[in-house]
């Protein structure tokens, strides 16, 4: 196939002999092996092969530094058709850019692959019409460059940009890009969309100050400041306003990174708020834990000591019944007696270590009785105002402790009105869904009776409120709280399975909601109080076994003035020995159930097989019934608990001794 010929140069004619420039020293003579060499050696710099082509495509010249380039010997090429190489459907697309570059004289490129002995190589070839050096037709020029590395990179690119896109759009995290400078909004994901309740349109090119997202604008200043001293920051925490102006706590990582020229930074935020109030929770719980277990500790020799307390202050009120001056001494003892033992009782209550005694009730009921318990207590500028649902389901709860709950709420109300108010308390039916779970750490989804009880106080202050709680917290003045009221409510609601929230505003009153579980089953029957004991005195003997000296000293005080025959012992095997001896049957075993080297119920085991029908009364100063289970205490068997006063406990001793026996276990 003939070279096309070379157009004649439309303004050769036109040319002014007179005004053109003196022509250029003719360049000085080279040989063609030498321009050959030149122009291998300017090739050879550049990393390219050139080829000359004619327009069937045959190979005319071909020039390189490197002939491992060429994956075949030079003189295999020069002559022949480049289809005769790559075959004639491989030669096609190339054939019809020729036709086009020659037709047009516009450069053209394509990309191709080869397959090669060292495996699939990628090239970029030029191609260009040049002069041909013999007459005016035209060659083509093909400049063939190597980008198999190049091409690898922009794949592993592409899949690195494919990996990030991913991970931007799928991952679980909220994610923006921003201005480093302004604040400005690049990109972000459907997460921080979600989050924030905000659309793109709405995002896109705007600051996060213009949006208002950050509840303190100064927590961006200094995530900034990180990262143009260090390039990134981890792990922070910011509180992120969102569009319905709910605050939330998230947790942030941030990176520098450039796009088009400017700095920018890639943040990744987690909302944490959940987590933080369950951590709060978590924290308010080990605290209450650890209250716990200081007062469960306490409680078993403190009670020990109100024993003693309680029982001869009893004694010497009988005994000075004659002395006023002295009567009133002994019972001021014993009153503050009684107060010691109410405040070991609301210190258990608060660390959910009280022993209950739950029933099914009528909260609706409850809450009228303790009504008419409250006006003589709130005062008469108090309205108080019940909207019972009559619909309201049954709770299981212990109705003392119940009761003591609504009498603090009240009581605290009282408090925040000095000048008179309103104190309202509602009852109804609630099912807890996940939404308002989640705005009520503690409180888990199901079917709730909630007993609402508000007032129109001067409500509590933002930074009181996440101690309301706490052990020992009062914001009255000294003397007139001991801060243990919403504790006790707090304590006796979560040990009945419920749950305490709180809303309020200063000047505009508190409401407190008490969530209870619903009860199926019907309200338990009253059953009426057994009658008093008329007599508690009596002859039997009683064998009483008891480590701690003044309890042992004050019963065996308190049943020989009864007109009871007492043998005494310190521990179990003390009081094998002394069974051992003693000829005369035993009546009645009066017990601690903890004790040293033998527990109580293990010593009444074993005297019960050797004595017959011995009953049995136990007692104990711990309050954690877990303790008594570990011990061996019988279910359903004669039990007292310390404290007791003298008359408790011969009412409880002549009504064991007046019951049918228990057997051996």
């Amino acid at each position: 196939m003939q070279s096309v010929p070379r157009p004649p140069d439309p303004g050769a004619a036109r040319k002014d002999p007179a005004a053109t420039h003196a022509p250029a020293e003719p360049p000085e003579h080279t040989s063609a092996a030498e321009n050959e060499s030149r122009l291998e050696a300017l090739i050879g710099s550049i990393d390219e092969i050139v080829f000359e082509l004619a327009r069937d495509g045959t190979f005319l010249n071909i020039w390189t530094t490197n002939e491992e380039l060429l994956y075949r010997p030079r003189h295999e090429l020069k002559g022949k058709r480049v289809s005769d190489v790559i075959g004639e459907d491989f030669f096609r697309p190339f054939s019809l850019i020729f036709d086009r570059v020659l037709v047009t004289g516009r450069g053209e490129e394509l990309e191709y692959s080869l397959d090669v002995p060292a495996g699939k190589r990628w090239f970029l070839a030029r191609m260009n019409r040049v002069p041909s050096a013999a007459n005016e037709q035209y060659t083509l020029c093909l400049a063939v460059r190597d980008v198999t590395d190049h091409k690898y990179a922009e794949e592993k690119l592409l899949v690195s940009e494919e990996k990030f896109s991913k991970a931007f759009r799928l991952g679980p995290d909220a994610i923006t890009i921003t201005a480093i400078d302004d604040g400005r909004f690049l990109e972000v994901n459907d997460n921080f969309l979600r989050l924030t309740g905000f659309t793109r349109d709405e995002i896109l090119g705007r600051s996060s100050l213009e949006l208002g997202l950050w509840a303190n604008p100064k927590d961006r200043q200094h995530i900034v400041a990180l990262l143009k001293r260090s390039g990134e920051a981890r792990d922070l925490e910011a509180r992120m306003s969102i569009k319905s102006g709910e605050i939330r706590t998230l947790q942030m990582s941030a990176h520098t990174i450039e796009l088009a020229g400017q700095p920018c930074m890639i943040a990744i935020l987690r909302d944490v708020t959940e987590r933080r109030a369950l951590e709060i929770q978590l924290r308010e719980a080990q605290k209450m834990e650890a209250v716990g277990r200081l007062a469960g500790g306490v409680a078993h020799d403190f009670n020990n000591l109100l024993v003693g307390i309680l029982g001869y202050s009893e004694l010497l009120k009988k005994k000075l019944a004659a002395q006023a001056p002295l009567l009133r001494m002994a019972n001021e003892i014993n009153f503050a007696a009684m107060r010691a033992r109410d405040l070991t009782s609301r210190l258990l209550a608060l660390s959910h270590r009280q022993v209950l005694r739950p029933s099914v009730l009528d909260l609706n009921a409850l809450v009228r009785q303790c009504e008419r318990l409250l006006h003589p207590i709130i005062g008469e500028d108090v309205h108080v105002i019940l909207r019972l649902d009559p619909k309201t389901a049954n709770v299981k709860a212990d109705p003392a402790q119940l009761e003591q709950v609504i009498l603090n709420l009240a009581l605290n109300a009282r408090d925040a009105m000095p000048a008179g108010g309103t104190l309202s308390m509602e009852t109804c039916n609630i099912q807890v869904n996940a939404a308002l779970a989640r705005q009520h750490p503690g409180l888990i989804p199901g079917s709730y009776v909630r007993l609402w009880v508000a007032d129109t106080g001067h409500g509590i202050a933002p930074d009181v409120m996440p101690r309301i709680f706490e052990p020992f917290f009062t914001t009255k003045e000294i003397g007139k709280g001991s801060g243990l009221g919403l504790s006790t409510v707090y304590g006796v609601v979560k040990q009945s399975g419920g749950c305490v929230t709180v809303s309020s505003e200063p000047r505009k009153g508190a409401a407190f909601g008490i969530y209870l579980p619903r009860a199926s089953e019907l309200p338990e029957r009253r059953i009426p109080a057994r009658p008093a004991i008329a007599s508690s005195t009596g002859t039997e003997t009683i064998l009483l076994v008891e480590d701690e000296a003044v309890v042992r000293d004050l019963v065996c005080e308190i049943l020989k003035e009864s007109g009871y025959v007492v043998v005494s012992a310190i521990s179990g095997t003390d009081a094998m020995k002394i069974t051992a001896e003693h000829v005369n049957p035993v009546d009645l075993l009066i017990t601690d159930v903890v004790m040293p080297e033998m527990s109580g119920p293990e010593l009444a085991n074993t005297l019960r097989r050797a004595r017959g029908d011995m009953r049995v009364l136990y007692m104990s100063g711990y309050t954690d019934d877990a303790v008594l289970v570990r011990q061996g205490l019988p279910e359903n068997s004669a039990f007292i608990r310390k404290p007791y006063t003298p008359q408790q406990f011969l009412q409880k001793v002549r009504e064991t001794l007046d019951a049918a026996p228990r057997h051996a276990y």
